[in-house]
């Protein structure tokens, strides 16, 4: 990562939008840019019998009227603020090209919700950036505790697991990383039960030495940040979730598959960011 970075957020008049700036700020460096983005459209009133189009210029001037006494309010100099015209989430995409970050608030609790077009799964599907999707009862402070889910790869130059480990342990503050990388038995396989004399071991092993390979790849580390290799039975989705629970962010990484078929084909980016407790980054 460069010294000075720049963050940009989504904001809107949610509570959820509140949490994503207060959360890139914790993040943010003294010196890193955070450009506060908010989008408008211009609103129909309709009838019966007429649709009338509200004055764009006065919808604007509120919009930035708005927006500037938001970043009045936080008074934080490193706040740039943008106002967007046209949908949140390609505004958030444009704005970000070249951002080193893009943060936002996701106020859904399930899949469905990403799949109706919220902001968040706009920009998850459509950038190219590193995103964070802000999630959690109290997702404001600095991450120091962090859960990078990994798979195998074959070319370490093009894995997403080693790229998001690398990203986790450069992030600023981060002082703990855990690399897990999880396995389980398709019932199809094996029907509703285990059998007794399935060995186990032999497939925590094996997944072990996955996440032992994706932790060398991502190596040599900061000083002071420790990085392990941990493995967990069950599902991707399942095990991320659940270790959300007791870490301060958890990362995945895609493999660049857009469009529905991530959605459709229960990808573990898209269900980890609509059921985590804790802010989830998604890294190409």
């Amino acid at each position: 990562m460069s010294d000075t970075r720049t963050v940009v957020v989504g904001v809107d008049a949610s509570h959820e939008s509140q949490q994503a700036l207060m959360w890139a700020r914790a993040i943010a460096g003294s010196d890193d840019r955070i450009v506060v983005v908010h989008a408008w459209e211009i609103p129909l009133l309709t009838s019966y019998d007429m649709v009338v189009a509200v004055d764009s210029v006065e919808v604007e001037r509120m919009a930035k009227q708005g927006l500037d006494e938001l970043v009045a309010k936080v008074d934080d100099p490193r706040i740039v603020p943008v106002t967007h015209r046209g949908h949140a989430g390609r505004g958030l995409v444009e704005e970000g090209a070249d951002a080193d970050l893009i943060v936002v608030g996701h106020r859904g609790n399930s899949r469905l919700s990403l799949m109706l077009g919220s902001t968040a799964n706009y920009v998850l599907h459509h950038t190219e950036r590193p995103v964070v999707v802000v999630r959690g009862d109290d997702p404001t402070s600095p991450p120091r505790r962090v859960v990078v889910g990994v798979d195998d790869f074959d070319d370490p130059e093009d894995s997403p697991s080693v790229r998001a480990v690398e990203w986790a342990a450069n992030l600023p503050g981060v002082q703990e990383v855990s690399a897990v990388h999880a396995w389980f038995i398709p019932p199809l396989a094996v029907g509703m039960f285990v059998p007794t004399a399935t060995d186990l071991s032999a497939m925590d092993e094996a997944a072990q030495g996955v996440a032992d390979r994706v932790v060398a790849a991502a190596g040599p580390f900061p000083d002071g940040v420790t990085v392990t290799a941990d493995v967990a039975r069950g599902t991707g989705g399942f095990a991320l979730i659940e270790a959300s629970r007791d870490t301060d962010l958890v990362v995945v990484g895609r493999r660049g598959r857009g469009g529905f078929s991530g959605l459709l084909l229960g990808s573990t980016s898209v269900e980890t960011a609509a059921h985590s407790h804790a802010p989830v980054a998604v890294i190409r």
